[in-house]
């Protein structure tokens, strides 16, 4: 099992619908995070880890540990994340991560820069510290809660863009194949090289000749089209300060890559700063779907993120 990245807009969005659930029963308890009603030991994490951040904010998911309590459930697992960014920092729990759920309960930071060679990398085990004290647990706690960078934000929708990309060029292709068919599956083909051989370049039938025509055209704009090089800009949209704020890197030659590269360098624009070519494609995709892509345009990963086509 790979790291399961989750997003920042997913586990808001299903904590505000839990919570409006668990408001309507019974009044909140009186161990709580961010509204989440918590185990003591979580209540005690979670007050550990703001003395570290801050900013640090707390969500649950539907598939969150959780004890219950004459109904009412206390959270053992939480995400850890901030705001303004795309993804969770990380995941922390307070519960039974053996592999076997037969030992005790430990201090848990669940992370993507975790590798923990005791387990394959198959295993979740495999991206979790854990600590048996809270010392120690706030000890991982600094040494793993670490925000995404925009390259590592780039990396996850980078081999969609050039998905995208790379279907618009396969049907191009695929026009071809269909226009070339047309022309030479045909018992014309025959009569016309034939009586191409005997009178020299004179057509026998003018429904042929238009085939070749359409097979020409065809042939010209795949061969335009293998030539067409991917050069992209990321664009992450963000709240920074009280201000919209974009992350932009540029990704030349997309189409040739599998990666992108770590060393590239960052820029942070305002809105109003952004350059022209990249606002004006940027304004276009802000109006489609999520995951939608506009050849020559870019695509909209979504409402934050972007690939805009230069």
């Amino acid at each position: 099992m790979s790291y399961a990245h989750a997003k920042v807009e997913h586990v808001e969005k299903t904590t505000k619908g839990i919570l409006a659930q668990l408001s309507e029963s019974d009044p909140p308890p009186a161990l709580h995070v961010d509204g989440i009603p918590v185990t003591r030991q979580m209540a005690q994490f979670c007050a550990e880890i703001r003395k570290v951040n801050r900013h640090a904010k707390f969500g649950v998911s539907k598939a969150t540990k959780t004890d219950w309590v004459q109904g009412t459930p206390r959270y053992r697992e939480l995400y850890v994340y901030m705001d303004g960014h795309m993804y969770v920092m990380m995941r922390i729990g307070y519960a039974d991560y053996s592999t076997k759920g037969n030992g005790d309960s430990k201090f848990m930071v669940y992370a993507r820069m975790i590798k923990n060679e005791k387990f394959r990398d198959e295993n979740d085990q495999y991206h979790m510290a854990t600590a048996e004290g809270i010392e120690r647990a706030v000890k991982n706690i600094k040494k793993y809660m670490r925000p995404y960078s925009p390259i590592e934000c780039a990396e996850m929708s980078f081999g969609s863009v050039r998905s995208k990309f790379s279907s618009v060029v396969s049907d191009v292709s695929s026009g071809l194949s269909a226009a070339k068919y047309g022309a030479t599956d045909s018992a014309h083909l025959r009569n016309e090289l034939f009586h191409m051989l005997d009178v020299g370049y004179e057509f026998l039938s003018e429904d042929f000749k238009n085939k070749i025509v359409v097979w020409r055209d065809a042939y010209r704009a795949d061969q335009e089209s293998k030539g067409r090089a991917l050069h992209v800009y990321y664009v992450n949209v963000r709240l920074y300060r009280e201000e919209m704020v974009c992350d932009v890197i540029e990704v030349l030659d997309a189409n040739k890559r599998s990666h992108v590269d770590v060393h590239v360098p960052v820029s942070t624009y305002s809105m109003s700063d952004l350059p022209e070519n990249i606002a004006g494609n940027l304004a276009a995709l802000s109006m489609v779907d999520d995951d939608h892509y506009v050849d020559g345009v870019g695509l909209r990963v979504d409402s934050a993120t972007f690939w805009v086509q230069r």
